[in-house]
């Protein structure tokens, strides 16, 4: 499993690492939309794919599967659902007002890594320490973290690419 993941993660990362080096021949705002978009393809992968599959049932292979009440299983379910449309309008934002230089597009972005990246980073390490990097000390490696936070370095980097041909311009 722990190998599995460390691959994952260098796919992601390569992904991630191909936009930058190849940033002017996609144009900076063209590659730093593409990031924020593979950063939320490996996102759905987590959250939004874990909410749906566990609101189907999926049996999990962590433990044994708790029974959800219907009422449960539906807010799960539509939490699944939403977060998987918000990240598909997070990728119209990139490709939209990102890739256009519009300094709201960049905020939008901003405001995804502060706050979720934020809150995500805690939870993660407080509910269910799989799901953090900042508590190495417990559990080095393995579980899929590695892979995970690639979309946050993906939407850094987005950040810092397009920072500069946003901002540089006069308002």
């Amino acid at each position: 499993m722990q190998q599995d993941a460390l691959i994952s993660a260098m796919v992601g990362l390569l992904g991630v690492a191909a936009l930058v080096v190849f940033r002017k021949r996609l144009g900076v705002l063209n590659a730093a939309s593409w990031l924020v978009i593979w950063g939320s393809l490996v996102l759905f992968g987590e959250h939004p794919q874990f909410t749906l599959t566990y609101a189907a049932g999926v049996v999990w292979p962590e433990g044994g599967q708790l029974v959800l009440i219907p009422h449960a299983r539906i807010h799960f379910f539509m939490g699944g659902v939403y977060a998987s449309i918000g990240l598909i309008f997070l990728g119209v934002i990139a490709r939209t007002l990102l890739r256009e230089g519009r300094r709201a597009g960049w905020y939008a972005l901003l405001f995804g890594v502060v706050v979720g990246g934020g809150i995500d980073l805690m939870m993660g390490g407080l509910w269910y320490q799989h799901g953090s990097p900042l508590y190495l000390m417990e559990r080095p490696l393995g579980f899929g973290w590695e892979f995970f936070y690639v979309y946050l370095i993906a939407w850094v980097a987005a950040l810092v690419l397009s920072y500069r041909p946003i901002f540089a311009k006069a308002p």
